[in-house]
């Protein structure tokens, strides 16, 4: 190959490489619109929080929602249904169902972190077990064989609470 060639060649390659980079550096991005599934968000209203969002994004948009699942939820005379993010522990939507009730429906509880068996129920509404009692939960009416912060919730779940003995 010639000189003259192989430097037309080598330059063929360099503005090849310089407009690949130029185009890559110029794409358009798409940021992702996290929208949480919510019992009243609408369509609509989905429609206005992606619309705001994409303003401030300069119009690209990429739309992602959180799922959730619904489960039944009963401790003692109380019935809960609750809907959770996909995933959630029976813990973590405890905590949920905590923060987001309203009398005459409040639900409470208490628990105590025990070094490597995660999160120990010991009251709750108010209610603690009895001496030789403990709060044992039930996940479709069988006796759950791990912890609340190890269960992963399914759709359709009903988790029961019950002060027993063991």
């Amino acid at each position: 190959m010639k000189t003259k060639e192989r430097k037309i060649l080598i330059g063929g390659f360099v503005l090849l490489i310089i407009v690949l980079v130029f185009l890559f550096l110029n794409r358009k991005k798409e940021i992702p619109i996290i929208v949480p599934l919510e019992q009243n968000y609408t369509e609509e209203k989905i429609e206005t929080i992606v619309s705001i969002k994409n303003q401030k994004n300069k119009g690209l948009k990429t739309v992602q929602t959180e799922n959730s699942i619904k489960i039944k939820f009963s401790v003692l005379d109380k019935k809960y249904e609750v809907e959770t993010r996909e995933g959630a522990s029976v813990f973590e939507m405890m905590k949920t169902l905590e923060e987001k009730s309203t009398p005459p429906d409040t639900f409470s509880f208490k628990y105590k972190e025990v070094s490597g068996l995660g999160s120990f129920i010991t009251e709750i509404n108010g209610v603690k077990g009895a001496p030789g009692e403990y709060w044992m939960y039930y996940v479709n009416d069988k006796l759950a064989s791990i912890g609340v912060s190890q269960y992963i919730l399914k759709e359709g779940d009903i988790i029961s609470w019950k002060n027993e003995g063991i």
